[in-house]
């Protein structure tokens, strides 16, 4: 065998190989990594639940099926990550980076006590009236974000009026059409954003 061929049955052999790598990749429905997007290995189901929308009526988990959907667990009166948050998903729906009418953005609130679905309501207006809104008690909120792995904790009473904050994770999660969870998304680019959320649309 000359030196030729052999380096061009090599050279077979490795796109062989590579065509059988990312056929195995495509098959176990991993995704494209991204800065600061954390991959799960493997889709992970997220339980259905009952919640009530921003507009008092409602709303099961399961409805958020059928479009890749972006999460964050905030609350309205906190004063730097959520805004900064839902800052980034009005960032990511006008950037024309992908159809964000084939995307869900939605807010659960980790304070119940204080978010009804009218102040989660006014409180999305200021950013996008496509946005949904999710509140409850706080037990099946605690229920559902534990599902997420996204803790949180209602602080201590702070003044006479009652005013208090609540520390909560600060990743977003994006979860597939089937509802299943797929990613964390730690402060990425919008960028990244969009990269990952249009791999799962392209499943």
């Amino acid at each position: 065998m000359t030196a030729i061929s052999f380096r061009a049955r090599a050279f077979t052999w490795s796109l062989a190989s590579l065509s059988l790598l990312w056929s195995l990749v495509f098959a176990s429905g991993s995704l494209p990594q991204f800065d600061r997007v954390m991959v799960l290995p493997e889709p992970r189901e997220i339980a259905d639940a009952e919640l009530t929308n921003h507009d008092g009526e409602s709303f099961r988990l399961l409805q958020l099926r059928g479009k890749p959907t972006l999460v964050f667990f905030g609350f309205t009166n906190c004063a730097d990550v959520c805004p900064a948050a839902m800052a980034k998903f009005v960032q990511l729906e006008r950037s024309g980076l992908l159809d964000s009418n084939q995307v869900n953005f939605t807010l659960i609130s980790v304070d119940g006590e204080r978010d009804s679905p009218e102040v989660v309501k006014a409180y999305l207006q200021q950013f996008s009236d496509d946005f949904i809104g999710l509140t409850g008690d706080p037990g099946d909120v605690r229920r559902i974000a534990s599902s997420f792995r996204a803790p949180f904790f209602k602080g201590e009473i702070r003044d006479a009026g009652g005013s208090y904050s609540v520390a909560h994770s600060t990743q977003m999660f994006l979860l597939d059409q089937a509802g299943r969870l797929r990613a964390e998304l730690h402060n990425p680019s919008i960028e990244a954003m969009a990269g990952v959320t249009k791999a799962v649309l392209a499943e």
